[in-house]
């Protein structure tokens, strides 16, 4: 098995990101084994990253 980059979706739904925001509202999609960065918060996960990137889609409609 090849490892991946950190941001790699994968097909795996394993718990592996977050999702974050910002004060200004923004949202990343974020590894879970890394900490968050200052003036960001989770908002949901961990989760596998399909979940994330659905939940950040839904929450910029």
């Amino acid at each position: 098995m090849t490892p991946t980059a950190p941001f790699d979706p994968t097909e795996s739904a394993a718990a592996t990101h977050l999702v974050l925001a910002d004060g200004h509202g923004d949202r990343s999609l974020w590894p879970g084994h890394i900490a968050v960065p200052a003036g960001w918060h989770t908002v949901h996960g961990p989760a596998s990253y399909a979940a994330c990137l659905a939940h950040a889609e839904a929450a910029g409609n």
